[in-house]
């Protein structure tokens, strides 16, 4: 059986194909890898722009080989040089297209395609796989999704890798990919006929693998049903909280790293916090007791930190913005509480790699993976970062929603609304199966559907 699976860039090709191959036990054949280390070679030899044509005879002098692996990008090797993480550069991106629409490139690795697909039970992805390739194949799907949609998943999957590229970069680099793709006179891309298209823009990746493994089922019949979808998920919550120990006098719960300081000031400041904002604390039974956690919550005031730290009954070490230690006083005092900056539009590795520590130590990170307050009461964009965290072993996140810390402060002035802290389960981290790119998108879409669930469960308490 010969399934192909076509569209532009940033689709979801890559992922898809390769998940429904594990999940069918399957061969997954990665043709973009071919058509990126060919252009690896080509640019290599100083062959692009001027000189494609001869890309062609270049590749097939060279060893060029690939290792399929079911939970990793595929291995590409020029000779005994790896070039995995190589062909995936913005270089290689760049300059695929028009690499791959010279006629003999296409033909050498077409035929080196339809070599692989004779040995049977292959899914293969790619831009005219089930047109031109094999226009005979069982199954035939083609993704598309919105250039937004795409721009994002690449911009994630760039920032898991500690690259940080503009997303108007991205969305002009994806746009022109598309034009030049869809506009060659050899093998455009386009949607074959009897193809099944499916539009993921704001599906999660187990749906799309889901529907894909329907069609695939409907082929097949009865018979050919399939277990369950790669991207089953492990619980990251332990199923009975050990006893904690507590403080003497602040009542808090022990835990690595605490600071006297901070026990100290929440031990008066928590009851009058409490009392002034009448506040109400949901879903207590969702906080881990021990252990590392990752506290994630969505972002709508400057107080915020203080709501979190009085709602939360173990030290919760901020990720606070770099800013507040400009003022050398106050950045003294956040130290001491506990907290650490991090730089807010790029990827600082140093505040990662100090959040990890105290993860590995056992302690609890507080974040605002908004990265900014979002006044108007909706969710702002999720920084990727949150995700990284969370896929460190052992650690479980815990989604919080603060509803009605907006309106703390008001023209300067305080005020004392009432306020409403909702914790969530804890969330379902993806198989390890999958790409770490990938997992990390999958408990970014995890984590806005949490906020917005809470969000929308605290609203209809008020």
């Amino acid at each position: 059986m010969i399934i192909a699976i076509d569209g532009p860039a940033g689709s979801g090709k890559s992922t898809i194909a390769r998940e429904v191959a594990k999940r069918l036990g399957m061969h997954y054949l990665d043709t973009g890898a071919m058509y990126r280390t060919v252009t690896l070679l080509a640019l290599d030899a100083g062959l692009v722009p001027d000189r494609i044509p001869e890309a062609a005879d270049l590749a097939a002098r060279a060893d060029l080989h690939f290792v399929d692996r079911q939970d990793d990008l595929t291995r590409a090797f020029i000779g005994d040089r790896e070039v995995t993480d190589d062909i995936r550069g913005r270089v290689v991106s760049q300059n695929v297209s028009a690499v791959s629409a010279d006629a003999a490139v296409r033909a050498l690795l077409t035929a080196r395609q339809r070599q692989e697909g004779a040995r049977g039970d292959v899914v293969l992805e790619g831009r005219d796989t089930g047109t031109v390739v094999f226009p005979d194949a069982d199954v035939k799907v083609f993704l598309v999704a919105s250039i937004e949609e795409r721009a994002r998943r690449r911009r994630e999957q760039l920032l898991a890798q500690g690259v940080d590229e503009p997303f108007d970069e991205l969305v002009a680099d994806i746009a022109a990919r598309d034009a030049y793709d869809s506009g060659r006179a050899l093998a455009p891309l386009r949607k074959a006929d009897d193809a099944a298209e499916i539009d993921t823009t704001g599906m999660t990746i187990a749906e799309v693998i889901e529907t894909v493994s329907a069609l695939i089922a409907a082929k097949r019949g009865p018979a050919g049903s399939t277990g369950p979808v790669g991207t089953a998920a492990r619980p990251t919550a332990p199923a009975a909280q050990p006893a904690a120990e507590k403080w003497a006098v602040s009542r808090m719960v022990k835990s690595p790293l605490d600071s006297g300081l901070y026990r100290f000031a929440y031990s008066f400041l928590t009851p009058l916090w409490r009392f002034a904002f009448r506040m109400r604390v949901r879903g207590a039974e969702n906080i881990p007791l021990t252990g590392p956690v990752l506290l994630a919550s969505n972002h709508r005031s400057n107080l915020d930190p203080f709501f979190v730290g009085v709602s939360f009954p173990r030290q919760v070490h901020f990720m606070a913005k770099a800013e507040l230690w400009k003022v050398r006083v106050l950045g003294g005092v956040i130290d001491m509480l506990g907290s650490f900056p991090v730089k807010r539009g790029e990827a600082d590795r140093t505040a990662v790699k100090r959040a990890l520590e105290m993860l590995g130590a056992g302690a609890v990170v507080g974040m605002f993976p908004e990265g900014r307050r979002q006044r108007g009461g909706s969710l702002g964009e999720i920084h990727p970062g949150v995700s990284l965290l969370s896929l460190r072993k052992g650690v479980v996140t815990v989604p919080m929603v603060l509803d009605g810390t907006e309106r703390a402060v008001r023209k300067g002035l305080p005020r004392f609304p009432r306020v409403t802290v909702t914790f969530g389960a804890p969330l379902e981290v993806p198989s390890d199966a999958l790409p770490r790119s990938e997992r990390a998108r999958v408990v970014t879409e995890r984590l806005v559907e949490a906020f917005q669930r809470l969000l929308d469960s605290s609203t209809a308490s008020q």
